[in-house]
C-alpha cells in the first residue's frame, strides 16, 4: 500500500492593490510566521507602479485554514491553485513572483514544479537550505518570537522599520502558533533547493541579508547557483536584515524595475 502523503490544498485568503486588469501580475509569498498584510509597503508602491499586486496568506498564517500537516509540498499546492482572472492564453500565470524567507522556499519549489506558474522570480533572503543541526535552534527562536511578540520591542531591534512593520509582523505572529512552527520546521528538516533553484528555466534575482546580520542566503549559495545558472543574480542589501522588504523596501522595488 501507498502510503504517500496526500498534499489536499486549502483555499487561501488573499489580499489585492492595484487594478486587476493591470497588464502586470505579481504574486507576494510572506514568511513564516507573518501575514499577507506585511507587504503593505512593496504591495502599494507596486500597484502605484501599475502591477496588479496579489498577497495570500499561506496555511497555519494569518487568516488562512489550519492543517494538521505543514509539508512544502503543501504549501506548494496552495499556491498553484493561485491564478490572476483573465489570464492571457500561454502566458505564465504570474509574471513575476516575490518570495520572503519560507515565501522564497515555496516561490522555489512551486515555480520548478509548474514552469508556466511564474515567469520570473525574485527571492528575498530565501531560506533553501536547512541543516538538521540548525533546526531545534530555529525552532526555539521563532516560538519564543510567536509567544512573545511585542510591535516596541520589534522597532528597538529593527531602527530600519517603519513602525507599522512592527505592527504588522507582531499581529502575524501572534496568529501563528507554536505548533506550525515545530510542525514546519521538524517535519521538513533538512532541506536543500539549491540544485532546484539551479535548473528553474526562468530568470531568478536574489536579494540577500547583509553578511553582518546572519543572512539565511549565503554568498557560497548564490555563487555555485550563479556559475550553473547563467540568468541567475544575486546581491547583498547592505544593512538589511532577514526581513529585506522591512528594512529596504526601495531595494525590492529597485529590483522589481531591473
Amino acid at each position: 500500500m501507498d502510503h504517500t502523503p496526500v498534499h489536499t490544498p486549502v483555499q487561501l485568503p488573499v489580499l489585492h492593490w492595484g487594478r486587476q486588469d493591470a497588464p502586470r501580475r505579481v504574486l507576494l509569498l510572506h514568511g513564516l510566521t507573518s501575514a499577507a498584510a506585511c507587504w503593505w509597503h512593496v504591495a502599494d508602491e507596486l500597484a502605484d507602479a501599475g502591477w496588479s499586486v496579489t498577497a495570500p496568506d499561506l496555511r497555519g498564517h494569518g487568516l488562512a485554514p489550519r492543517t494538521r500537516r505543514y509539508d512544502i509540498d503543501g504549501f506548494v499546492a496552495d499556491v498553484l491553485l493561485l491564478r490572476p482572472p483573465a489570464q492571457p492564453h500561454g502566458t505564465p500565470a504570474w509574471d513575476l513572483v516575490i518570495g520572503h524567507s519560507l515565501g522564497g522556499l515555496v516561490a522555489t519549489a512551486a515555480a520548478s514544479a509548474d514552469h508556466g506558474w511564474a515567469g520570473r522570480l525574485l527571492l528575498l533572503d530565501p531560506v533553501i537550505t536547512v541543516r538538521e543541526e540548525a533546526v531545534e535552534g530555529f525552532v526555539r527562536s521563532i516560538s519564543a518570537e510567536v509567544r512573545d511578540a511585542d510591535p516596541e520591542e520589534m522597532l528597538r531591534e529593527n531602527p530600519r522599520w517603519h513602525p507599522e512593520d512592527a505592527y504588522l509582523k507582531a499581529q502575524a505572529a501572534r496568529r501563528t502558533t507554536p505548533y506550525v512552527v515545530e510542525t514546519f520546521l521538524r517535519g521538513n528538516a533538512p532541506w536543500s533547493y539549491e540544485k532546484t533553484l539551479a535548473t528553474y528555466p526562468h530568470p531568478v534575482t536574489v536579494l540577500a541579508a547583509d553578511p553582518l546580520h546572519s543572512p539565511a542566503f549565503t554568498a557560497g549559495e548564490g555563487r555555485r547557483i550563479q556559475s550553473i545558472k547563467t540568468d541567475f543574480h544575486w546581491s547583498v542589501v547592505e544593512g538589511a536584515g532577514h526581513s529585506v522588504y522591512r528594512d529596504n523596501p526601495a531595494a525590492v522595488t529597485a529590483a522589481v524595475r531591473t
